[in-house]
């Protein structure tokens, strides 16, 4: 093949000014084509092939996608001046909202990235306010693109599984959330005192400085399952030639490389050339090698992985002159050969392993200090895999990216509370914490900010939603579940703490028994095309930044981004959840978050959850409290709070889920003594099964009637009054077959102005639903 050619036409092809958006590329498309055997599940998949790409939030590249939580999120978080979170502020106090960059007619592409490292992460978040995004990562983090600028990933999630819940690992940059996807944790031991790698500089294999604990990769090869590591060459090798490096090594981004017990500097590489900064010549590296076992040397050998043996010299790069879209000759040093070379040929050769890593050079990787060229590798190991339609029918390709470079989104991170401060939250008895929790920054690790995960194979087709939150670690615990279910063997990572366990998935929500995916005709692209958009955005004008927004804009609310309209159809969650508030009698006010192991459909719901908590009140003087809540499967906690606490004693507390599950409670200490409650609906011989439906149970135990408004955001804002009698009890049930399973209940009483309990979210039943028809505009 002539790899420098085929590259910029599809750099080209997949670029937003020469796609269409309504337009299907070539490779999507032989994937869509391709079906599962009949009634094949996600348990015959024979390859998993995983592609973590560079520094990119959710929001970022996604928040204008139809169906999923981005900018048209309807219950989105508060920030601590009772702005709405799109609203960021910078130093003078000006404010600003999310912003499209335009790929096709600016240079945005070549501006550069900003800054993501622990210390500036954990100052945006600003303990959870989440209100220090501009000062700390500039006005560019509110940049965002749309189906126009990156029309190639649009088309996957229109063609597979988008999660839009998935969180990268830690508050950090790359290395910390490398080391979670490959090893499941940034310390050796799971525990507070155990120092955490949250900066790039504490494991970097070309300072010789070096992590050593358990990876995952070990249990594979310890359990027999196969497993290789993917990259044109390794960062250690530190090829001559910033320019060349960037083009044909792995960007730093195997890191693997950085763990002791892998011998990086025994690896192909140092083999052939030696280690000049040890002074070992080439046959003294290979000396050592061969000392090894062999179970160290399949370590090196299946993890740095490279084109080294190729038959042409994989580290060449060749001018390609072309003609810009002036009509300018142009020229562009490229990679000569194949970046995929090894790969291809595994794919070829019926030697895939069941477990593979690609790592991407710098200029592949969509890391934001690099054009989006990435998208050409992505379609280019999409198109190795559909070349056999044997091979494609049993993988399953995740791309996912490590973290979200400095760029915002809306969804604050769910966190661990402190350990042993129960001001800051609470977790359930049997979940510990400690293992993500730093001391030295009194912050927890993680989770991280959103960032895109795509799930492509035969049984994730369909342009699905998947509202479940998963991590890094969450690709680990799903070769867990999948291996153990194919080998009989109890393959598990020790590295992962409880807590992410708990409220982290393993990815096997987002598949569906195969099936038939009817698709319409598509538009061929235009093969011709050899000068790509990316180059020629080099030379348009600079990306400008906005202005600050108006009182006048600020009064209109006007302000947001277009998410493109409707719902999509959604993955079936293992979720029930549940939160509430009351008085006790000692006036305190008393919080019960819970989850529910209680069967609906055929699935029982496994997981534990994370809550945010918050209050739009101050707090003991202070605004922008927030609270971190972590509850296993099937538990209940509680926590209670002063109400003299809080401002003017009005305690008024928002808490956030997953899938858009929302509760307000807001009210003082002279409630009335009426109990409200919501309750999930069931059927069946044993009452047992979530029917989609649910009540409101209250409870009055005044002596005297109280008048009940309820108003029903799914119905169009529908108001019912309903009064009860003293001392009596009555049930309000409320159809959800219209809204598919999605409530907003808002609840007032006569006579309590500060009074309102709010209940929003999603009723999971263990089928397949659509996503919230709210935030698509349709009600």
């Amino acid at each position: 093949m002539n790899a420098r050619r085929e590259f910029l036409k599809k750099a080209a092809l997949l670029s937003g000014a020469a796609t269409l958006p309504n337009v299907i590329p070539m490779s999507i498309q032989k994937a869509l084509a391709i079906e599962a055997d009949p009634n094949s599940t996600f348990y015959d998949a024979e390859h998993v092939v995983i592609l973590m790409q560079e520094n990119r939030s959710f929001d970022h590249m996604f928040g204008t996608l139809k169906g999923v939580r981005g900018f048209n999120d309807p219950r989105a978080f508060t920030l601590p001046d009772q702005d709405p979170v799109w609203l960021q502020k910078d130093a003078a106090g000006n404010a600003y909202a999310p912003f499209h960059i335009d790929i096709n007619k600016t240079k945005i592409t070549w501006q550069g990235g900003l800054p993501h490292s622990w210390t500036d992460q954990l100052a945006a978040r600003n303990g959870g306010r989440y209100d220090q995004w501009l000062p700390v990562k500039s006005l560019m983090c509110l940049g965002h693109y749309d189906r126009l600028d990156i029309p190639f990933y649009y088309a996957m999630a229109d063609a597979f599984t988008v999660c839009d819940h998935n969180f990268c690992s830690s508050l950090t940059g790359t290395t910390p959330n490398r080391l979670f996807m490959w090893t499941g944790n940034i310390r050796a031991e799971l525990n507070s005192t155990s120092v955490a790698a949250v900066n790039n500089s504490q494991a970097e294999s070309r300072d010789d400085v070096y992590v050593d604990w358990e990876t995952f990769p070990e249990v594979l090869e310890d359990n027999g399952v196969d497993w290789k590591i993917y990259q044109n060459e390794i960062w250690t090798a530190d090829v001559t030639g910033e320019e060349v490096d960037d083009w044909t090594g792995n960007y730093g981004d195997n890191a693997i490389e950085y763990v002791k017990r892998y011998n990086v500097k025994l690896s192909a590489y140092f083999r052939k050339h030696g280690d000049p900064k040890a002074k070992l010549s080439a046959a003294e590296v290979t000396q050592k090698y061969n000392a090894l076992t062999q179970r160290e040397k399949n370590l090196i050998d299946k993890a740095f992985a490279t084109n080294i043996d190729a038959p042409f010299n994989y580290l060449e790069l060749e001018a390609f002159q072309y003609k810009d879209d002036k009509r300018s000759n142009q020229t562009i040093n490229i990679p000569k050969n194949d970046l995929f070379y090894q790969f291809r040929a595994d794919v070829d050769n019926g030697k895939l392993p069941a477990v593979s890593w690609l790592v991407a050079p710098q200029r592949f990787s969509d890391h934001t200090s690099s054009p989006l060229y990435g998208t050409w590798y992505v379609s280019e190991a999409i198109d190795i895999l559909t070349k056999n339609p044997e091979v494609w029918k049993k993988t399953i390709f995740i791309l996912t990216y490590d973290e979200n470079d400095g760029y915002f989104d809306h969804i604050p991170p769910y966190v661990v509370p402190k350990p042993g401060d129960l001001s800051s939250g609470k977790v359930s008895a049997k979940i510990d914490i400690s293992a993500d929790y730093e001391l030295k920054k009194d912050s927890p690790i993680g989770l991280g900010y959103r960032v895109p995960m795509l799930v492509a194979s035969p049984w994730s087709k369909g342009g699905y939603v998947n509202s479940q939150v998963f991590d890094h670690t969450s690709t680990i615990m799903f070769l867990e579940h999948l291996f153990s279910h194919k080998t009989g063997k109890k393959i598990k990572s020790n590295q992962i703490s409880s807590w992410r366990r708990e409220i982290c998935g393993d990815l096997t929500s987002v598949f569906r028994p195969a099936n038939t995916l009817a698709t319409s005709a598509v538009t061929p692209l235009n093969k011709g095309q050899v000068i790509t958009s990316i180059q020629n955005a080099k030379n348009k004008p600079a990306q400008l930044k906005p202005k600050p927004l108006t009182a006048a804009e600020l009064a209109n609310k006007n302000y947001l981004p277009k998410q493109e309209p409707g719902t999509r159809k959604a993955c079936a969650l293992p979720y029930a959840f549940s939160a509430e508030s009351s008085i006790d009698e000692t006036g305190k006010l008393k919080i019960a978050i819970g989850t529910s192991e209680r069967k609906f459909g055929d699935q029982t719901a496994p997981k534990g959850a994370a809550f945010n908590m918050y209050t739009t009140n101050s707090y003991q003087g202070v605004f922008g409290k927030t609270w971190a809540y972590g509850v296993a499967a099937g538990d209940k906690i509680e926590d209670s709070l002063l109400i003299d606490d809080f401002g003017k004693g009005i305690y008024d507390l928002h808490i956030s889920g997953a899938n858009g599950f929302h509760r307000r409670f807001r009210g003082t200490k002279d409630d009335p003594d009426v109990t409200i409650r919501m309750a999930y609906d069931v059927e069946g011989l044993l009452k047992n099964k979530v029917n989609g439906d649910v009540s409101l149970i209250v409870q009055n135990k005044l002596k005297t009637p109280v008048k009940i408004n309820l108003v029903d955001k799914y119905k169009n804002n529908q108001a019912t009054a309903l009064e009860i009698a003293g001392k009596t009890k009555k049930t309000l049930k409320i159809s959800l077959k219209e809204s598919e399973g999605w409530y907003d209940l808002a609840i007032k009483i006569d006579g309590y102005e500060d009074y309102l309990k709010h209940y929003a979210g999603h009723i999971e039943t263990g089928r397949e639903s659509i996503t919230d028809p709210l935030m698509g505009g349709l009600i």
